[in-house]
């Protein structure tokens, strides 16, 4: 991949550090978006040269992605066995919300992308879905910090009127790790113990990173 990097940066006139920073940006979040603070270089240098990419990420044993209308670009795990396992509570949450996805772009209301939610929204959803108390604040926040971690989310200012309830932005990375079976499985869902692994709960998360940690 040396002589590849040594191809590319000749023709394209550009320092080897930024495509070796922007490989270090995808294998570290995934995900990168055109429309996200600090990624758009990122998305950029995927979009310009994805041969390149695509060729190094198949090296790793992953998938680049790439979606110019969302201006989205990533990478997936090829393999089974280097998807994460989620927790059923987390993979509950994740499909909570691809549903609020999923109805908000029915309505229209998206922005590039993205769509605007908040905390409230998702733990009021979460109780009416899958008839479960909520989790703790502590649990709740470590939910989130994975998911943005993953790219799934990003997490705004908290309103002045409430500090609980935060503003969040749901990305399109949630339709490329929550497939339709996921929602099917919602909607058969039945509230069992949230201990037992009653939920299929494979992702397309790479298993760099850590699902215990913030």
């Amino acid at each position: 991949m040396l002589k590849e990097l040594k191809k590319v940066v000749e023709e394209s006139g550009k320092d080897a550090q930024e495509f070796q920073q922007t490989a270090n940006f995808v294998l570290a979040n995934q995900f990168a978006s055109a429309y996200k603070h600090g990624q758009r270089k990122h998305y950029l240098l995927l979009e310009a040269y994805q041969e390149y990419f695509d060729r190094l990420f198949d090296a790793l044993g992953m998938k680049l992605y790439i979606n110019e209308n969302e201006r989205l670009a990533g990478v997936l795990p090829i393999q089974r066995e280097a998807f994460v396992r989620l927790k059923t509570e987390e993979t509950l949450f994740l499909l909570v919300l691809r549903q609020i996805y999923e109805e908000k772009v029915e309505n229209f209301e998206v922005d590039n992308g993205f769509v605007a939610t908040n905390t409230h929204t998702i733990l009021d959803r979460f109780v009416q879905l899958v008839k479960r108390e909520i989790p703790s604040e502590t649990r709740f926040k470590e939910i989130l910090a994975l998911f943005s971690r993953h790219g799934v989310l990003i997490r705004g200012k908290t309103y002045e009127d409430d500090s609980k309830n935060q503003m969040i932005n749901i990305t399109p990375v949630v339709r490329l790790i929550v497939t339709e079976a996921y929602l099917r499985q919602l909607e058969s869902f039945n509230g069992a113990d949230p201990d037992e692994d009653d939920i299929d709960s494979d992702s397309d998360f790479e298993t760099t990173q850590d699902t215990n940690q913030e």
